[in-house]
């Protein structure tokens, strides 16, 4: 849960939990954030999913300019934020990068569109853009909420997640192969910011990243 001592938290709900286990995924991650709201602000960062894979689809078709696939990558957070809405009903959508009250669900067009330190590539999910969020609003970690119990040496694998790592070994975990659980850009935007970040499933422990 968020601890008020560490200030402000930052969330991202994964579109993967919509697309692997349907609404009821959704509605188990947004219970935990309500939770996690009660000791502390939390800021959501909605994923894409299924509307992120609708772009990089028609990407793959078209080849769209880099600020256009952008735009409509943007747009699919806010899509799956329009889904989290009623299941976070207590939680503000906020279009600026600031920290609620309590509990709110940014708009990602509003709040990461003109913003230089946001590339406008497919390396850059909500995975960065969640940590991105953190450094913004002064959070010192990012949990990202994934149908996955956490980071894997190998993808594909039965194996149990990695129980931590810094931001150098998982990028070059990912120059092996692995740890494909998570955007590229994440390791940089965890080294640049300082945020740490979680990757687990709703209720889960997962595997800690920090930087260095």
């Amino acid at each position: 849960m968020s601890d008020p001592k560490l200030g402000p938290l930052v969330v991202k709900v994964g579109g993967g939990l919509l697309q692997a286990q349907g609404l009821e995924g959704l509605r188990r991650a947004c219970t935990e954030v309500t939770q996690m709201s009660r000791s502390g602000p939390v800021l959501v960062v909605p994923g894409g999913g299924p509307f992120a894979d609708a772009v990089r689809a028609l990407d793959a078709q078209v080849g769209l300019a880099a600020d256009v696939a952008h735009a409509l990558a943007l747009a699919a957070m806010d899509q799956l934020g329009l889904l989290l809405r009623p299941l976070l009903p207590a939680a503000a959508m906020i279009d600026r990068l600031v920290a609620p009250t309590s509990l709110g669900v940014v708009l990602a067009t509003a709040a990461f569109r003109d913003r230089p330190e946001v590339p406008e590539s497919w390396e850059v999910t909500s995975d960065s853009l969640a940590v991105l969020a953190a450094a913004a609003i002064g959070a010192k970690e990012a949990i990202l909420l994934k149908p996955v119990a956490g980071v894997l040496a190998q993808w594909p694998s039965n194996s149990q997640p990695l129980r931590a790592l810094t931001a150098r070994e998982l990028q070059a975990l990912q120059a092996r192969g692995g740890g494909q659980v998570v955007d590229a850009y994440l390791p940089a935007a965890v080294r640049r910011t300082g945020v740490a970040v979680v990757v687990r499933a709703p209720d889960g422990t997962g595997t800690r990243i920090s930087p260095g």
